[in-house]
């Protein structure tokens, strides 16, 4: 999965969360993914048509996509968060967990229950055209509820939410209908730069946007 983990982020930011925060939490996994596959600690072949939504044979990803490992780093941005917010760990340690949850559903099983485990996964990239219709049901169900739960500044605060959600589709449908990437290294490398401009775009939506009981206060 890729734009639909973004859906939970959305649902939930607020008064609680940032967009931005949110977006960072749930690819958190796949943060650590990326740099672990350039060191050479986790692997991944690019074999086209892998699955009939992508090119990624995710064979070995123990560290950041184990469902052990999953609970750690949930754990761990949990606290840390609340650590530092004073609030909302719950809420980031739920969206770091959800990420599993998805892959689970979307991945052929590459995913270890613990080290050296069992390895799980629904397999519904082998169906495209339910899987990218989950993908962008799960977007747009998470920018609705944001959207009832905040109120835009004004013009900007559209156009920005504009501009995210359409960069998030394009990412989408390049990931499910465009080429192959050339190397391993050159998709993690993309999926850092994915990922980083993603979470600047939600700030972006976060400075145009209040919520709706700050509105509600201030009138």
């Amino acid at each position: 999965m890729f734009v639909g983990h973004y859906g939970p982020a959305a649902a939930v930011a607020g008064s609680k969360i940032k967009l931005w925060h949110g977006f960072v939490a749930v690819q958190l996994l796949d943060i650590l993914w990326a740099p672990f596959v350039l060191l050479g600690v986790e692997h991944v072949r690019i074999v086209e048509n892998f699955t009939a939504s992508n090119h990624f044979d995710l064979y070995h990803m123990p560290y950041t996509h184990s469902l052990v490992m999953a609970v750690f780093w949930s754990v761990l941005a949990g606290f840390v968060y609340q650590a530092w917010r004073k609030s909302g760990g719950l809420i980031i340690g739920a969206l770091v967990f959800s990420h599993w949850v998805f892959d689970f559903v979307m991945h052929k099983p590459d995913l270890e229950l613990w080290f050296g485990g069992p390895k799980v996964g629904l397999g519904l990239w082998d169906f495209r055209t339910v899987a990218v219709s989950m993908e962008f049901g799960l977007l747009l169900a998470g920018f609705m509820l944001l959207m009832r739960a905040t109120t835009s500044k004004g013009i900007g605060g559209a156009i920005a939410l504009v501009v995210l959600v359409a960069g998030l589709a394009a990412a989408q449908l390049y990931g499910n209908f465009g080429p192959p990437p050339a190397a391993p290294a050159m998709a993690a490398q993309s999926a850092l730069i994915a990922y980083a401009l993603f979470a600047l775009l939600a700030a972006w939506v976060d400075g145009t946007r209040i919520p709706n009981a700050a509105a509600g206060q201030r009138d």
